[in-house]
């Protein structure tokens, strides 16, 4: 499946996926009215207080795969890793050696019917064109999701991070009024840290992943269930909203939003010492 998928999504003069908002301005005028609708609920009724600074983290502790991206220059404000990354600023931020076909463009996944990458009769379609199973599509999900902790502190400490942001994370169009928040960094070899906030239930969680070099492709794990991974393109989360897709193990997908957020809260100078 991951040469297939490989070969749809990079197909030298193909449009499509790195073209799709611009050909499709009715996909992403759903995706911003939803998101337009959380923003809105979210201004009445919330106010980020001190989530993701120094006293919430005292009490709100996850071990992150060990890959915690507040070690890496921690005189920077918390405010820092609220910040909206460019495109451009990422796609030059990376160690590794990518075709540069893949990165010359940014590619926009866009879940559903409707989209570039949806579920029909049991397969997965990607730009129109049938990859594999549902099966296969949530197993390489996992695998891209799976991360081995860093082999020592030090090189835990030694790592570099770029914010990727603060977004609510909406599970359909009714829910206006989200629970949870996710605030997501991504390191110099692709790695993807974060942390899933239930503002009810005041509990934190893991996020932890990866970005696939061959296709923009992002994979994260959430909290410590092996079956519940999330999916989204890079590209996805330097706009306001992020069309994501949620497996729950083989045979089940949700499509959900995340819906980038403003910093609020606190002291914007206080940094993460």
């Amino acid at each position: 499946m991951t040469n297939r998928w490989h070969n749809v999504v990079n197909r030298p003069g193909h449009p499509g996926m790195n073209r799709w908002l611009d050909t499709h301005p009715s996909r992403y005028a759903r995706w911003n009215y939803w998101g337009g609708n959380v923003r809105q609920h979210w201004g009445h009724y919330h106010h980020h207080g001190d989530w993701f600074r120094g006293a919430w983290w005292g009490s709100h502790y996850h071990h992150l795969g060990g890959w915690n991206y507040m070690y890496w220059n921690r005189t920077r404000p918390w405010s820092y890793w609220w910040r909206r990354p460019t495109y451009v600023g990422l796609a030059s931020w990376f160690t590794w050696s990518a075709p540069a076909a893949v990165w010359s463009e940014p590619i926009y996944y866009d879940y559903g019917q409707g989209g570039n990458v949806y579920y029909e009769n049991n397969n997965v379609y990607v730009n129109g064109e049938e990859v594999g199973t549902a099966a296969d599509f949530a197993a390489s999900a996992a695998e891209l999701a799976t991360v081995a902790p860093p082999a020592s502190q030090e090189e835990a400490e030694a790592a570099e991070w770029m914010p990727l942001g603060t977004f609510a994370v909406s599970t359909d169009e009714s829910e206006t009024d989200p629970n949870r928040v996710v605030q997501l960094a991504v390191d110099r070899t692709g790695v993807v840290s974060g942390t899933l906030y239930n503002i009810a239930t005041d509990e934190a969680q893991t996020v932890l992943g990866q970005v696939d070099k061959e296709t923009q492709r992002v994979a994260m794990r959430i909290g410590e269930s092996d079956d519940v991974i999330m999916e989204t393109g890079l590209y996805n989360l330097t706009k306001d909203e992020a069309p994501v897709m949620v497996h729950f193990g083989p045979d089940r997908v949700e499509h959900w939003l995340l819906v980038r957020l403003e910093d609020e809260g606190g002291d914007s100078s206080e940094t993460a010492e």
